[in-house]
């Protein structure tokens, strides 16, 4: 399975095009890159700090441990080296060792690093607690500094994870990824598939390393938060089959219960879950977590709305957006502190149905006078009685403050699997896409996949959504469900995420 993860995401990790709006102001061509001479190689500084706090310099580069954050004197060290930085990074500074290695502090200390490069990308890397990983750390410039905060010591350089036209911001420590789990009778199967896949997802981004070899491709990830809604958002109170909740359905509030039919699994989660490399936590554990809040069982309502869903998740109360009765978003409230500024959001859609998001919930009236036929068909039949798409790519782009570079937009669904990576007009005009009746059963549409995998229904809208987000510079995954489980689409939603951490754009 990790070997299959691995050679699809790091295929595409490294083949990422350059795109540019073509209605921003053109870049220079060579940025401005201060310079501050560097100490050489073996050159070492060293202190005794203690309580009362101190500042350390070893040439430019300085550390200030404030009062506080030493209980008792520490003889600190900083030395300069001519250790390589990891491949993949491009280094704007050379390796920098602080001792004692290990060594954490109650209050942050400052470091400011000097560097030579692009002063919008520049990064300072941090060596994770116990782990030779590097993760970007929050990082601001002054001139030739490179300035963060540090709550340990390790190893440390200034730098990118990426280079060129398609890099287009600093690299970041922080995921927020928000899984969106289909609850209908069909999609058992896929839900176990997903949970066997999950230990590998969290692995590699709490290392870095895509690949299990010991290299690291791109910054760990230093704070994971993985959260579950469903698609459920009821069907506008009116009483449906199979649609216990009618009003308001799970109403895209983050799930705390865990499926206690899975061994291990507990009944009650956080509404979040959080894994923080340097905590010394069991990233096993944290595994077994999410899968089992993300086996959300098959009792949930047949007309799934998986883009409302995800749409009210993440929208603040105080936004203009409005959902079903004039309630608001939760981004602000039941689901408060899970979405982050300066992190990159993932949002991951698994499903086998196209979107169904009402603007009006008469759609689901089975004796609307306007709304007839068979209810199953509605959403098909009656495109007007929908949200349009347009809705949505606003709504998670505002979610971000509008910054599409720090949003991965990913649908598992029945797209066809001879079309994953292909580009959305591509998937969207291809027969088996097109949204016609089934003549062997009239109550359904013609599936777009019918495989060992499963049997799926075209996802145009979550195509169309994701076409609108990526040319808002979102990096989006077109992924197919009809396979014998979901690893290639984990591993193409790793490399993605994988871009936009080292602050890669399409």
């Amino acid at each position: 399975m990790f070997r299959t993860l691995t050679a699809i995401s790091l295929a595409l990790a490294l083949g990422c095009p350059s795109s540019h709006d073509p209605t921003a102001e053109p870049e220079p061509s060579e940025p401005t890159r201060p310079t501050r001479p560097e100490p050489p190689a073996g050159r070492s500084e060293s202190a005794l700090v203690g309580p009362a706090g101190g500042t350390l310099a070893l040439g430019d580069l300085t550390l200030a441990i404030p009062e506080g954050a030493l209980e008792a004197p520490v003889e600190i060290t900083i030395t300069a080296t001519d250790e390589p930085t990891p491949e993949r990074f491009g280094a704007y500074s050379r390796v920098y060792r602080f001792a004692p290695e290990g060594l954490s502090f109650a209050r942050p200390a400052r470091v400011a690093l000097p560097f030579a490069g692009d002063p919008t990308l520049a990064t300072v890397f941090w060596t994770l607690a116990g782990s030779e990983s590097y993760t970007a750390l929050p990082t601001r410039t002054e001139g030739a500094l490179a300035v963060a905060e540090v709550q340990h010591f390790s190893q440390a350089f200034v730098g990118t994870a990426c280079e060129g036209a398609d890099c287009c911001r600093r690299a970041t420590g922080e995921l927020d990824l928000l899984l969106l789990v289909d609850s209908s009778n069909s999609m058992a199967e896929e839900q176990v598939s997903l949970a066997r896949e999950i230990p590998a997802l969290v692995r590699a981004f709490a290392t870095g390393d895509v690949d299990g070899d010991g290299t690291q491709d791109f910054p760990a990830v230093a704070s994971l938060q993985v959260a579950t809604i469903t698609p459920d958002m009821g069907t506008g109170g009116h009483l449906v089959p199979t649609c216990s909740e009618p009003t308001f359905g799970d109403d895209g509030v983050l799930r705390t219960e865990g499926n206690t039919a899975v061994a291990g699994c507990r009944a009650a989660y956080p509404s979040f879950l959080s894994f923080e490399a340097e905590s010394g936590a069991d990233a096993g554990a944290f595994a077994t977590d999410v899968s089992c809040v993300a086996q959300v069982g098959t009792n949930g309502c047949g007309f799934e709305q998986q883009l409302e869903a995800g749409l009210k998740a993440v929208t603040a109360s105080t936004a203009a957006t409005t959902f079903h009765a004039g309630t608001a978003g939760h981004a602000d409230g039941a689901n408060a502190g899970f979405l982050r500024d300066d992190a990159v959001l993932t949002l991951v859609n698994l499903t086998d149905e196209n979107d169904c998001s009402a603007a009006d919930p008469a759609l689901f009236d089975v004796d609307s006078p306007r709304y007839v036929g068979d209810l199953n068909l509605r959403c098909f039949e009656y495109p007007e009685a929908v949200h349009p798409v347009s809705r949505y790519v606003e709504g998670l782009l505002d979610a971000k403050g509008g910054d599409g570079s720090r949003l991965v937009f990913a649908n598992i669904a029945g797209i066809p699997a001879d079309l994953e990576g292909a580009p959305a007009d591509v998937i969207l005009a291809d027969p088996r896409m097109q949204e016609r009746l089934d003549p062997a059963m009239p109550n359904r549409l013609v599936p777009s996949c019918d495989a060992p995998g499963g049997v799926a229904m075209p996802p145009r809208r979550l195509v169309e959504t994701g076409a609108g987000l990526e040319e808002r510079g979102a990096a989006v995954v077109n992924a197919s469900l009809c396979r014998e489980g979901v690893s290639d689409a984990v591993g193409q939603i790793l490399a993605r995420v994988a871009d936009r951490v080292a602050g890669r754009c399409e």
